[in-house]
């Protein structure tokens, strides 16, 4: 049994128990709406109609049925204008590790009021995870994701600096202040401290913060050194509150350029909210 065989049924009940009138309303052929009704009685092993003087009549059974089929036919009825109504308005779940969701993201979204977006700002790890997981539609991210299920557009490139206040002064063993593992950012700047710290033959201590504000924060007040995105810092390299203070080792600088993604899973279907939001984030890149 289908939703059709429901409807046919409850077509001929509301239309005098007559084939010939419930295959107009339905556009069929009436040989097509017997065979619906008789393909029901079969399956029950019930008569849902009498048939008298070429003429058909609701049996217990058959009034008895027309009142379950009647509230399921008008239930999907319901259920299907929900959908047709609602298609395209739901929230399109974005992710953003903490860099693009503090460089790209408020601006994407300013930009493109259409993107009705429901925002999750985290680090790499999670973002994957919760792609792979189907929590999330869609992410910007700057660090690497593992999974082949992902699919990776590049956007542009950024650029990891050394970063500290005017004031600060390292000593033997300078304090850097790094965002958590599992954060692209930390990934990239684990690499460039050891590519400095084996050419220095300094041993850095590391502080682990999750927050770049607070990172920020503590780095203009003296308390160590950081390593950090360019485009987080621009405002403070232009007021001198902070100073670019990366090695002059090219290496170094070669380990701190990465690129900004948009990823999605390979799977997932790129409808318009999708593609709003995949043209909308190149669009403002080519601004």
């Amino acid at each position: 049994m289908t939703m059709r065989h429901l409807a046919v049924f409850i077509a001929v009940v509301d239309n005098d128990c007559s084939v010939t009138k419930a295959s107009e309303v339905l556009h069929v052929a009436q040989p097509s709406v017997s065979q619906t009704i008789a393909e029901l009685e079969e399956q029950y092993s019930i008569r849902l109609f009498d048939r008298l003087s070429r003429r058909l009549y609701l049996t217990p059974e058959g009034a008895e049925f027309a009142g379950y089929a009647r509230r399921l036919v008008d239930d999907f009825t319901e259920l299907d204008e929900m959908m047709k109504t609602s298609a395209g308005t739901a929230p399109l779940r974005i992710g953003a590790s903490f860099t693009t969701g503090t460089v790209l993201l408020p601006e994407l979204l300013r930009k493109n009021p259409e993107i009705h977006a429901e925002v999750s700002v985290c680090n790499t790890r999670d973002i994957e995870r919760m792609i792979l997981e189907s929590r999330l539609d869609a992410a910007i991210i700057e660090g690497n994701v593992e999974s082949s299920d992902l699919v990776q557009m590049p956007l542009i490139k950024d650029e990891l600096v050394f970063a500290a206040s005017p004031e600060y002064t390292a000593g033997r063993n300078p304090v850097f202040i790094l965002r958590e593992k599992g954060s692209g950012t930390r990934e990239l700047s684990d690499t460039m401290l050891k590519i400095w710290t084996e050419k220095n033959g300094q041993q850095p201590v590391v502080w682990e913060v999750a927050n770049t504000q607070t990172i920020c924060a503590l780095v203009k007040a003296v308390q160590g050194t950081t390593i950090i995105s360019r485009g987080l810092i621009q405002t403070e390299l232009s007021d001198g509150t902070l100073i670019d203070t990366t090695p002059a080792d090219d290496n170094v600088k070669k380990a701190g350029i990465r690129m900004f993604r948009l990823v999605h899973h390979r799977d997932k279907y790129i409808d318009v909210r999708m593609q709003q939001f995949i043209d909308g984030t190149y669009n403002l890149l080519r601004q």
